[in-house]
């Protein structure tokens, strides 16, 4: 069985008000937590987390000075938060996930064993799905699964694996039934998770495990190797991400070091072109509808690029105390801070989101932000959740626990 730990990252904090940041102690520990967690399968995280429309970049800022507070900026028209309880009646146990496919649909798992991890036993495991942007939850037919460590890979409202200790298991019926599959023999709901729209993903041959070789491949979810892969060599010690927008153009990045080799697409595959180098990127943040491309350093400081006629041009100036990085769209960024708190950055400055000040601040804990593809941004803040619904900064927010 792979280390499933390994493979599936989690998006994760806890949502306690506070009203004074940390200091810089407990930031830089949490900065150096983070790093030894992520490693090299951020950009895999991203699809899982986000869908394969959508690249997450999150920082990792170790060797970065001091951050400061945010300034208060503008502030988000809307002012609104609706805070909704994951509900089912006569089930034990915590709500430990929460997967959104989009503002309406999502899966969510409720589990006796919270923290045991893959020493879990006589646990009971309920994974429920909502169809209604959460107001209302529908109990799944899920197997009994009482031993090891479970998770959630969700593709869609209607499909879901549930990784468990022995393989998977899968619905395509929104949960009326599952089947179980040995971790050799992944099936094509398990392969859609880590799929780009059109069908493509970073995997070894023959079974599409993705770090179980010594160089990946570009393979189809169909069944075996895409007809041309790419000019680039794909070995399991880089950080490869293989990401598409609505467009259809493919977004193939390699991370090496401290070199980032992006290439791109326009025809599925059969031809790519390499783009030009940026001097300290590390991460690649596409918009759901594919025409807003980025760049984000998150090294020594958080620095964007955008990109305008194949050229890497500067992007507007993050706030010192970025922490998390994501693209919606129409030259947005929302991003988090490392204090609490989150909001856009537009040509025109920061727009704070006043009513997530309160919820995002936790001193030990960090937040993590990404954008389904049709245009929700959604972060996770230990077992808390929220969706940004709408378009720009003027969004409803929604908060889950």
């Amino acid at each position: 069985m792979p280390d499933v730990d390994d493979l599936f990252v989690e998006f994760e904090a806890t949502a306690v008000p506070t009203f004074r940041p940390p200091g810089v102690a407990d930031v830089q520990r949490r900065i150096r937590d983070r790093r030894r967690r992520r490693g090299l399968l951020t950009g895999l995280l991203a699809m899982m987390l986000v869908g394969p429309a959508s690249a997450l970049a999150v920082a990792q800022r170790a060797d970065r000075p001091e951050p400061q507070p945010t300034p208060t900026g503008s502030q988000s028209p809307t002012g609104r938060l609706t805070v909704r309880t994951v509900t089912l009646p006569g089930v034990p146990g915590e709500l430990i996930d929460l997967r959104f496919v989009s503002a309406r649909a999502g899966w969510s798992l409720v589990d006796t064993c919270v923290e045991a991890g893959e020493s879990s036993q006589d646990c009971r495991r309920t994974v429920a799905r909502t169809v209604d942007g959460g107001v209302t939850w529908q109990r799944t037919g899920l197997p009994a699964v009482p031993n090891g460590l479970v998770q959630l890979l969700p593709v869609d409202a209607d499909t879901l694996a549930v990784t468990t200790r022995t393989g998977y298991l899968v619905t395509t019926d929104g949960g009326i039934s599952f089947t179980r599959h040995p971790y050799q023999a992944p099936p094509a709901a398990v392969r859609r998770a880590f799929a780009t729209p059109s069908g493509l993903y970073l995997g070894c041959p023959p079974n599409g495990m993705p770090t179980t070789c010594d160089r990946q491949r570009v393979l189809r979810v169909s069944g075996g190797l895409h007809f041309h892969q790419p000019p680039v060599t794909l070995r399991s010690d880089t950080e490869n991400v293989l990401v598409e927008g609505a467009d259809g153009r493919l977004w193939l990045t390699v991370l090496e070091g401290d070199r980032l080799t992006v290439l791109t697409s326009a025809d599925q595959g059969t031809s790519w072109r390499t783009l030009p180098s940026v001097s300290g990127a590390r991460q690649l943040a596409l918009a759901p509808d594919g025409r807003d491309v980025w760049l984000v350093e998150t090294a020594r400081q958080t620095r964007v690029w955008r990109l305008a006629d194949d050229r890497w041009q500067a992007g507007p100036a993050l706030p010192s105390d970025t922490e998390g990085v994501a693209a919606p769209g129409a030259g947005l960024l929302v991003v988090t801070s490392a204090y609490g708190g989150l909001g856009f950055v537009t040509g025109g400055g920061y727009v704070e989101v006043p009513e997530l000040r309160g919820p995002l601040r936790m001193p030990d804990l960090d937040t993590s932000v990404g954008v389904l593809p049709d245009g929700t941004v959604a972060v996770r803040h230990g077992r808390t959740w929220f969706l940004g619904i709408g378009r720009g900064v003027d969004r409803s927010w929604l908060q889950f626990s």
